[in-house]
């Protein structure tokens, strides 16, 4: 079944790190739009006179998404990126239209043990929208635990980081990690590693009985994460993930 599509104009525009930038559209007309943490939209542009679309997950902290008249999303510049051309020189007041919600990076109604959630970049978004309630359900259950790892290049590219180390100062289960794969801070912190994120694979001891893993971002990153998490005998089951694929068109 085709997805409607909905009418949508840009309210703002934001700089979260060098290259990256966030947008905050809201629906033209009185209709909402129900989603889930994690699912991601399709929004159109146009590209030499052609109507074309590029997909992103929604990354809102909202704490009512069935309910939802505005919609954030995090976009990188890719060079030569058609896309991420037409997004950075959008100004606010300008029409577009949505379609979804698409994905299934979704969480589950029981909780395992642990989520481990992996992202690279703005593969980090899903994740941002499930803080809220993966707080009430810290909060509801004092043994979960839930493990964020985020790879970029730099300590500046690190985008939404101080909402997930405020989670780790307030929640003994909630656990976060930096990985930078180019520049390391001057005086990394505890939670600050040098590489890419697989460089904490084994330190975090994933059980396959226990333990749910998300994988978002980079496809390079999710496929090799895959293969590293498949032969520690996770499966379709608990291993869960979004590729984001840099197209130029």
């Amino acid at each position: 079944m085709v997805s409607p599509r909905y009418p949508i104009i840009l309210k703002e525009k934001r700089t979260l790190a060098p290259g990256t930038i966030e947008l905050t559209y809201q629906r033209e007309d009185e209709g909402v739009i129900g989603y889930l943490p994690g699912q991601f939209f399709s929004l159109d542009f146009k590209y030499q006179g052609e109507e074309k679309s590029r997909s992103y997950s929604a990354v809102a902290r909202v704490e009512d998404l069935r309910n939802n008249r505005e919609f954030q999303f995090a976009i990188t510049a890719v060079p030569d990126g058609a896309a991420s051309s037409y997004f950075f020189n959008a100004t606010p007041g300008e029409s577009a239209k949505m379609s979804g919600p698409f994905g299934a990076l979704t969480l589950p109604k029981s909780d395992p043990s642990r989520y481990i959630m992996i992202a690279t970049g703005t593969g980090v978004a899903p994740y941002r929208t499930m803080l809220p309630e993966l707080e009430k359900r810290l909060q509801q259950n004092t043994g979960l635990q839930v493990t964020v790892v985020m790879g970029v290049r730099t300590p500046a590219e690190l985008i939404y980081g101080e909402e997930f180390i405020a989670l780790a100062n307030e929640y003994a289960g909630f656990s976060f990690y930096a990985c930078y794969s180019r520049e390391m801070p001057d005086q990394p912190a505890a939670h600050e590693y040098a590489g890419r994120v697989g460089v904490l694979f084994e330190q975090l001891e994933p059980d396959a009985a226990k333990d749910m893993v998300y994988l978002c971002g980079n496809p390079d990153m999710v496929e090799e994460s895959v293969s590293w998490f498949s032969a520690r005998e996770f499966t379709a089951k608990n291993l869960k993930r979004e590729k984001y694929k840099f197209s130029t068109f």
